[in-house]
């Protein structure tokens, strides 16, 4: 009967170490605080402007990455705010790019 009951208790002692989890490292430091886990930001790769339409009513649209866009459209998460004859304004938030190409790439 007592090698049962020792038994029971080795048993129990055993079962309960297995559910007792450290809340902090014990090896730390006192007083130290571990980082926060870093949070991954999203980027957003910067659109390739292909080429700048323009009319004869100075309307222009622009091919940005093969697509063909006008102002106000986006694309890519990024707003297209303004298109010059010359250049095209990209709106994120609250930064702005200005996208050039060369003057022989763009057509009247």
């Amino acid at each position: 009967m007592k090698a049962l009951s020792r038994w029971v208790a080795i048993v129990a002692f055993t079962s309960l170490s297995f559910g007792v989890f450290a809340q902090s490292d014990p090896t730390a430091p006192l007083g130290y605080d571990a980082p926060s886990k870093a949070t991954k930001t999203k980027t957003y790769r910067l659109p390739r402007l292909d080429a700048i339409l323009c009319g004869g009513n100075n309307a222009c649209s622009a091919v940005i990455n093969g697509r063909s866009v006008s102002k106000g459209q986006s694309i890519n998460g990024y707003f297209i705010s303004a298109i010059h004859d010359n250049s095209v304004t990209l709106k994120r938030g609250e930064r702005r790019w200005s996208l050039t190409v060369f003057n022989e790439q763009v057509v009247q």
